[in-house]
């Protein structure tokens, strides 16, 4: 698909549909925020920006742990996943100041087995800068306001083009893990509990 955006003569952007969905929007307190970032600042940057991922120890972010139990449980009910499967997964935050950016990446590892991936905007610049890529010069931005989370399986490509402002921007990353879903003498139990259309 091709898309004239108006923004400069003859700009025209190749756009395709990635599979994604917008989950909820949900914000957190900005003291919160705040902390988070300061904590983050504290550390050397990693690559092209701030992240916790390979911390070790005093993950800034598991202030949200429980709120994070809660929105993946209710995520994973969304998608009619939650009462037939058995999941785990990761979190960790990621902050952008002027110049950061994030390369074209996935989420997709042999090891973890990752399944589903997820971005929560916490702190965003009035440019969108998260995107998704097929890696044929085509690629899509998703609504990205402040509190908007997405969720896409792990294999999609993505990135975060160069932050040109002087705004700051924060997003929490995370992999969720399907390590059992039921098999189908347990759905079949399950739907007959669950509703009557089902015989």
């Amino acid at each position: 698909m091709l898309l004239d955006t108006g923004h400069e003569p003859n700009q025209i952007l190749k756009m395709f549909a990635p599979p994604y969905w917008n989950h909820k929007n949900i914000k957190f307190p900005k003291e919160e925020i705040d902390n988070t970032i300061s904590c983050l600042k504290e550390h050397q940057i990693v690559g092209d920006n701030y992240s916790s991922y390979f911390y070790k120890e005093n993950y800034p972010e598991r202030i949200w742990n429980k709120s994070y139990d809660l929105i993946m449980a209710d995520l994973l009910k969304s998608v009619g996943i939650y009462q037939t499967s058995k999941y785990s997964y990761k979190y960790w935050a990621q902050f952008y100041m002027r110049k950061n950016l994030h390369s074209v990446h996935n989420h997709f590892n042999t090891s973890q087995k990752n399944d589903l991936s997820f971005v929560h905007f916490l702190k965003v610049t009035e440019t969108p800068l998260f995107r998704f890529v097929n890696l044929e010069g085509e690629y899509f931005l998703p609504k990205q306001d402040e509190g908007d989370l997405i969720c896409f399986p792990s294999w999609v490509w993505h990135e975060v083009i160069p932050n040109e402002s002087d705004q700051e921007r924060l997003v929490v990353a995370g992999n969720i893990v399907i390590n059992e879903m039921f098999q189908a003498d347990d759905i079949k139990a399950y739907l007959k509990k669950a509703t009557s259309v089902h015989p």
